[in-house]
């Protein structure tokens, strides 16, 4: 299952936003700036390492507590354990991999479920980062159901107790009644390190009026060198379509792929197209249907509606009008109006 709270990192940007945005560019060098900020960043905690380690950890106390329920030491490490598991959430979730993400869920609801109130015992003692990790576990419903009010309550408060680390999420909570505030929450967050909130102001620099490509490429650079494969298929799409310069298909499909490979299905969609109109590549309909049944296949309906219209006209693969039937039908509950065309014309046929 897709987490739900990062629909936020990928919403359409507010025009004031955008303004902000053109702005920041006028006075930066956004190029030399993610050099530095590469340079500068620190190394990196492998995240499957930190699942097991926490998964130890955790096995070892319920162990001890098991022994001795009464033992304060060892609740007090479960509870530090459980705010560890959800800042790895977080970064997961950043990075935009879902599967590990969802395995760390897992983790909080099967390892975790009795910590609540040892993390509210290290809120209570001004820790930001346990303010923050009540936060998600509110945002994603980890420990009960989903409450975005709460979790807003407790990203500012892990910001008012010091936690920077909070910057991304409280823009978030903000950015509709304070959209300036939540600019430069969103800047510091990005110019920290926070993948997602590079890939937002990647974002919001695209949908500026005009365009403002160079700090575009900029921060959707830093987020694809991170792992972010939305990041990267943005790049791809930015390079198809001649955003910020020439029109560079082959870079286009560089980039989709390396986020097709990581199972993005806008990338899987587009590398399709780029096969089925022999962009770039050779032309070859079969691997233009593959990508597009994979991309149908995660739910994204551009790609229902080109898996429909080949299965209707018999390209790629053999003819399938069942199958044509039902991609064109997602495709068109999801809005995709072209759908409802071809559905109308094999409606006619079936009639003669």
């Amino acid at each position: 299952m897709a987490p739900a709270g990062d629909a936020w990192a990928k919403a359409k940007p507010r025009q004031v936003d955008a303004e902000a945005a053109k702005q920041k560019a006028k006075t930066n060098k956004p190029r030399a700036v993610a050099r530095k900020a590469k340079t500068a960043a620190p190394a990196q905690i492998d995240p499957v390492s930190e699942l097991e380690v926490i998964s130890g950890e955790t096995i070892a106390l319920r162990k001890a507590l098991e022994a001795d329920p009464d033992d304060s030491s060892s609740r007090q490490k479960l509870a530090l354990l459980a705010l560890r598991s959800a800042r790895a959430a977080e970064r997961a979730l950043s990075r935009g991999d879902d599967e590990l993400f969802n395995a760390y869920r897992e983790q909080i609801q099967t390892r975790f479920a009795d910590t609540r109130p040892g993390l509210e015992t290290l809120s209570a003692r001004d820790i930001g980062a346990a303010e923050y990790a009540l936060g998600a576990l509110a945002l994603h419903g980890m420990l009960e159901q989903r409450n975005v009010e709460r979790a807003c309550a407790h990203f500012a408060a892990a910001l008012d107790k010091g936690f920077g680390g909070a910057k991304f999420r409280h823009a978030q909570c903000i950015e509709e009644n304070d959209p300036a505030r939540a600019f430069a929450l969103l800047k510091e967050a990005a110019d920290g390190g926070h993948v997602g909130a590079n890939e937002r102001l990647g974002r919001i620099c695209l949908e500026a009026q005009p365009p403002d490509a160079p700090c575009a490429f900029s921060r959707l650079e830093r987020a694809a060198n991170d792992g972010r494969a939305s990041a990267k298929s943005l790049l791809g799409w930015m390079h198809a379509e001649g955003i910020g310069g020439k029109v560079d298909a082959a870079r286009a499909a560089r980039y989709y792929r390396e986020a097709a490979k990581q199972g993005e299905a806008s990338a899987r969609n587009n590398l399709g197209e780029l096969y089925e109109k022999g962009r770039s590549v050779a032309k070859d309909e079969k691997a233009a249907f593959e990508y597009y049944l994979a991309a149908a296949q995660s739910g994204f309906p551009p790609a229902q509606f080109n898996a429909g219209r080949l299965y209707a006209a018999g390209r790629g693969t053999a003819q399938n009008l069942g199958e044509a039937r039902r991609w064109l039908g997602e495709a068109e509950k999801a809005g995709i109006t072209p759908a409802r065309e071809i559905l109308d014309l094999l409606d006619r046929q079936a009639e003669k």
